[in-house]
């Protein structure tokens, strides 16, 4: 959700001590997900990052979890489903839509009430993995997910019975077999502090199902669906230059920019949702990143990124791409929009 290889930089950091506000990360969810349903006029000065690309700031979040497959989608409606049933959720088998054979190789799940920790040990065969989740809500204790000492990439925010997905990034060294933990735990003595004053924060717990997949990938790389255009407007700037590719085969784009910019970013695939992307001005990286996003229809789910550069000279922005976990025979078309104010 924020800042340049968050993955990476969670796991550079997992063993450190706990943010000063645990609740900082579900607080942020929040107000993401608020600013990316709507668009938002321009403002001047430096760079503001709107959204997925950067989040809230790399100054303000360097520690923030990693957004899940709803990142750039509208939030689902608050589930009303039971415990019960949610298992079923969460198929043995089934085919993606580009050919990837899923098979189920662990399940598990996590009650409203007891234990808030769950173990599972999954044989490691060098397939991908991917850890799919379900939820009855309301719910603000999404699940982290580790190995031993080490956080997982799989990250998980909201509360949806629709199955979603995430990578699982397997450590080199497994012997065979992978113990995992999944784990709400929440700290009921968290506060927000406004004006100098504890505000209690209120936490609700949901009921999880959880499934660990290997999958197979298609024997030919599948074609990724044709992508919509991006909106001409975004507030009051224009689109001026669009660029396309697909991942793998294309990893950057690059654009001549002056005075105040923005860029968008749209993707279609299996995995569009995993492919990343961060900004290299004039040969120098930025420090952010974001999802790209995933327009299903309805109004397009506007996040632009925003600059404000020299006028009295061109400024080259690159555009890289990187994806989360395997992508096999999985390609991910994508397209970036520089708007001019």
């Amino acid at each position: 959700m924020t800042v340049h290889d968050l993955r990476d930089v969670l796991r550079e950091h997992g063993d450190g001590p706990s943010p000063a506000n645990p609740a900082r990360h579900e607080e942020i969810a929040a107000r993401i997900r608020r600013i990316r349903l709507r668009r938002r006029a321009w403002v001047g000065g430096g760079v503001v990052t709107v959204a997925a690309a950067v989040a809230l700031g790399v100054s303000l979040l360097p520690g923030l979890l990693p957004g899940s497959a709803e990142t750039r989608r509208a939030p689902a409606a608050e589930s009303t489903a039971t415990p019960t049933g949610l298992t079923g959720l969460l198929p043995e088998q089934f085919t993606a839509s580009d050919g990837t054979k899923y098979r189920r190789i662990a399940i598990t799940s996590i009650k409203r009430t007891g234990p808030t920790k769950v173990s599972v040990t999954i044989p490691v065969s060098g397939k991908p993995l991917d850890v799919g989740a379900v939820c009855a809500g309301p719910d603000s204790s999404p699940p982290r997910i580790s190995a031993g000492n080490r956080p997982m990439m799989a990250h998980f925010t909201g509360c949806s019975t629709r199955m979603r997905l995430q990578p699982l990034q397997v450590p080199a060294a497994t012997g065979g077999k992978l113990t995992l933990t999944f784990d709400t735990t929440t700290n009921a003595n968290v506060c927000l502090v406004r004006n100098g004053k504890c505000v209690p924060q209120k936490f609700t717990r949901g009921a999880w199902s959880l499934a660990v997949y290997e999958w197979t990938p298609p024997a030919r790389p599948a074609e990724p669906t044709t992508l919509a255009a991006l909106p001409d407007h975004a507030g009051k700037a224009r689109l001026a230059e669009t660029k396309t590719g697909v991942w793998p085969r294309d990893g950057s784009a690059t654009f001549k920019a002056r005075g105040k910019v923005g860029f968008d970013t749209s993707c279609t695939g299996d995995l569009a949702d995993r492919l990343w992307f961060s900004f290299v001005v004039n040969g120098r990286p930025q420090g952010g990143s974001g999802a790209c996003g995933v327009w299903e229809g309805g109004a397009f789910p506007s996040a632009v990124s925003e600059f404000s550069f020299p006028t009295s000279k061109t400024t080259t922005v690159k555009v890289t791409w990187k994806l989360l976990g395997s992508d096999t025979n999985r390609p991910v078309r994508w397209s970036v929009g520089l708007y001019q104010k």
